[in-house]
This record gives structure tokens, C-alpha cells and sequence, in this order.
């Protein structure tokens, strides 16, 4: 079995994530935290990839062993003396990953790589013992559900189709079959789960008939260490051209609704934007900004690695994020830790994390206008930002740390460890669990 080595030198740890690094237990867990297998963690990753890292990190650095099944670029995100990394990659797993983008590859890349994941797992479950698994895939989680007997906590990262909106008919049917196909059967088959806003809680209770005591709402976070209003941007690295400007960050597709941003800069002409992200998309979107002749006000500058990620957001005015489609996007959490507020849709978690006047503004998915109209507004009244980005601040420090996210989780897989080693957690997964309520 391939391991990644952990480095030898532990990164010191800003005052506010030692702060709120939970204490130490008196009982050690093994964890297994197994991941989509879709892309590998690093610089531009998606978001699921990256709070699993995260939460695998925190909870190590809490004084568990954990195990993490992903891969691992070395170079962006190195691995930690607290997590064993073991990689997914195989010669389907390899071969999927080189498909090109779009709804298609993405649907065969998820497929995949749960599998790849899961039969990974499952091998490392025969072979070792672990007190839980911490599931961050939907086919992986109920795959391994079928595997073992394990107590399976997994973590929902994306809304239901039912909540969000999509570009076409058809990927918004495809999404829905699929969801009751595999998500739903899987939310049936585990221990428990971790849902990253309440409006997705509500939906697995309301729609699907999931017992709420086996269903708990923990939002995503930010790690304090890089991400803070005092963060530098290293010299040679990303800049933005403009002394002031609004920011993206994310992927370049299609339910990001970028494009929607650069048509509002039509409606805004003394607004600048900077992009900070990759994708598939990026063409088609600078080829849009010459058409609309706003070429001059954009800068695109692809996958900024998180440490100067942090100046890029601390210099913004706002964080836009126009999307159709979300989660509880750790771009959101991110942003605000560096003090800057946040304009986005009225889509899924983001209405639990973006609190109106106080630390950003909502406006409704799809509507060029209102966006536009925001963007002024928001944009020339400095005293405004700077009184929401403090807010903004000051909520991420007590609420949103990976330290504090990682204690929620821990209190779930204990009182799982519990119950296992009393004998009633083990009776079956479908069983309700009392104490995630």
C-alpha cells in the first residue's frame, strides 16, 4: 500500500485557531476518512476535497489517528505528521480523470472515482481497525455501508437538486434520478449525517423522510493560519491590476454563473473584477468580457494557491458569488476571515452564512440587474464594507474555524464510539442515533 510521508515540520498556528483547538479527549479514535476520488487535493480543487483535508487535519492535530483515502498533491497541500494519506489512483481511476469536462465527465469521474475510493476503504477496513468512517462521497458512503459494520458518519456537501438551479432541463433531471438513486439510499444506509446548512437538514428530514435525530446541520469553515486580514501576497505571485476591484473565486463552469458577473460589469462601469480560479469555461468567459467591453476591467489569473489567495481577498472590496448551484462554499468563510464581506445568491447554505447588511448582501440566483445594482451600492460606501468585513471577521473567528468544525464532528464520532462499544450502534446503520441530534 502506497502512503504518503507526512512532513516532519509542523506550520506554527495563528493565536485564533489555537484558541479554538479542542482539547484533547480522553479516548483516542481511529478514523477513516474516505473522499470522492473525483480530483486529487490541491491548488483549485474543489471544495468538498478541501474541507475534508481540513477536518482530517484538525482532528488529528486534536490527538487522533486518522487515515485519509485521497490523493495528494504534495507540492500545494503536503501532508501533516497527524494524517496518514492513502491514494486512490488506479488505471480506471487514472483513466477517467483524463475525460474532458462537462455534465458527462463529470458524471463518469464521480462514478469512478466512489468506486476507486470505496474498494480502497474497503481494503483498509479488512486489514486494520477503525472506531468510524467519515464518508465525504455519496456512492463511496453507500458502498462502504454495504462493506462494514463500522459506524459511517457522511458529510452532504451539495444541495439537493431540488434547491438549487441549473443551465439546462436536462442536467437538472439527470441530477434529480441520480440523487434519489444513490444520495438518498445512502443517507437510509449510514450511521449518521453531516449536512453544511440547515436548508439541506430540512430537505433530507422534509423530502426524504430521514429520521432527524440521525441528521445534523455543521457548516464549513476557514483556517485562520492563512486566511486573515494581514495576509501578503509573495512577491512574483498573482496581483490584481486594480487598486480597487470586486473578486471571484471558484471554478470556471457553467453553475458558477461567472458569465452572469461580467454582465452585470456592463450595468457597473466603474466596477472592476478580478477571477481567481481555473476551468473549462474561462475562454468562452474571456472571449464574453471583449465582446461586452469589459476586457479592460477584468483580470483573469487562474489557480492562486491559498497563501496569496488570502491578500487577494483582504484587498477586495466584495466577494461576489453569482452561482446557481451551491453548497456552503468555503469561499464565503474564507472571505470573511480576511474581513471582506460577501454578495451572493440566495442559493442553499449561503443564506446561513451571509447575514444581510451585517456581513454581505443575497440577491436572487440569475438576475443580472439586482447583481449589478448590489455592486454599486454595496461598492461605494466604504464605511459600509469596512463595518461588514469587521463583522464578517469577528463571526468567522467564533463560529467558523476548522478547529471548532472538527469538535462537532468529534462529538458525533464519539458518541458513535460509544454506542458501538456498548453493543447498540452495531445492531445496523439505518438505526437512529440519538446524540447527533
Amino acid at each position: 500500500m502506497s502512503v504518503v510521508h507526512a512532513r516532519k515540520v509542523r506550520r506554527r498556528s495563528h493565536p485564533a485557531n489555537r484558541d479554538a483547538a479542542p482539547v484533547k479527549p480522553a479516548r483516542q479514535l481511529d478514523v477513516l476518512v474516505v473522499g470522492r476520488g473525483v480530483v486529487s487535493i490541491h491548488v483549485g480543487c474543489g471544495g468538498a476535497e478541501l474541507a475534508m483535508y481540513q477536518l482530517a487535519k484538525s482532528i488529528g492535530l486534536a490527538g487522533h489517528r486518522v487515515t485519509m483515502v485521497a490523493d495528494v498533491v504534495e507540492a500545494d497541500f503536503g501532508s501533516t505528521p497527524e494524517v496518514r494519506v492513502v491514494p486512490v489512483a488506479g488505471r480506471m481511476h487514472k483513466l477517467a480523470s483524463r475525460l474532458p469536462n462537462g455534465f458527462v465527465g463529470w458524471m463518469v469521474k464521480h462514478l469512478v472515482g466512489n468506486i476507486a475510493s470505496a474498494l480502497r476503504a474497503r481494503r483498509l477496513l479488512r486489514e486494520e481497525h477503525f472506531d468510524v468512517v467519515h464518508a465525504h462521497g455519496n456512492l463511496c458512503a453507500l458502498l462502504l455501508s454495504r462493506f462494514t459494520r463500522v459506524p459511517i458518519v457522511y458529510t452532504e456537501h451539495d444541495s439537493t437538486p431540488w434547491s438549487c438551479r441549473y443551465r439546462t432541463w436536462y442536467e437538472r433531471l439527470v441530477r434529480r434520478v441520480i440523487y434519489r438513486a444513490v444520495n438518498v439510499r445512502a443517507y437510509r444506509r449510514v450511521t449518521a449525517v453531516a449536512t453544511t446548512c440547515d436548508a439541506l437538514r430540512e430537505d433530507l428530514v422534509g423530502r426524504f423522510g430521514i429520521e432527524p435525530p440521525r441528521v445534523r446541520t455543521i457548516l464549513n469553515g476557514a483556517d485562520f493560519d492563512v486566511f486573515h486580514p494581514d495576509a501578503e501576497i509573495a512577491k512574483g505571485s498573482h496581483v490584481a491590476p486594480f487598486s480597487r476591484y470586486c473578486l471571484f473565486v471558484g471554478r470556471l463552469t457553467p453553475r458558477k454563473a461567472a458569465d452572469l458577473l461580467l454582465r452585470a460589469l456592463v450595468e457597473a462601469p466603474r466596477i472592476n473584477c478580478v477571477f481567481a480560479g481555473d476551468g473549462p469555461e474561462r475562454p468562452k468567459l474571456e472571449s464574453l468580457a471583449r465582446s461586452l467591453g469589459v476586457a479592460d476591467r477584468v483580470a483573469f489569473l487562474g489557480d492562486v494557491a491559498p497563501s496569496n489567495l488570502a491578500g487577494l481577498y483582504g484587498r477586495a472590496d466584495l466577494l461576489v458569488i453569482p452561482s446557481f448551484s451551491e453548497g456552503t462554499p468555503l469561499v464565503a468563510f474564507e472571505a470573511m476571515a480576511c474581513g471582506t464581506p460577501v454578495l451572493s445568491s440566495r442559493v442553499a447554505g449561503l443564506p446561513d452564512v451571509v447575514d444581510e447588511w451585517m456581513t454581505g448582501f443575497l440577491i436572487k440566483p440569475g438576475d443580472i440587474g439586482q447583481l449589478a445594482v448590489a455592486m454599486r451600492f454595496l461598492t461605494a460606501d466604504r464605511k459600509a464594507l469596512k463595518r461588514m468585513g469587521h463583522e464578517a471577521q469577528r463571526r468567522v473567528r467564533k463560529r467558523f474555524l476548522w478547529p471548532n468544525v472538527a469538535r462537532q464532528y468529534l462529538e458525533v464520532f464519539h458518541e458513535l464510539d460509544a454506542g458501538t462499544r456498548m453493543g447498540t450502534a452495531g445492531a445496523g446503520h439505518s438505526s437512529p442515533v440519538a446524540a447527533v441530534a
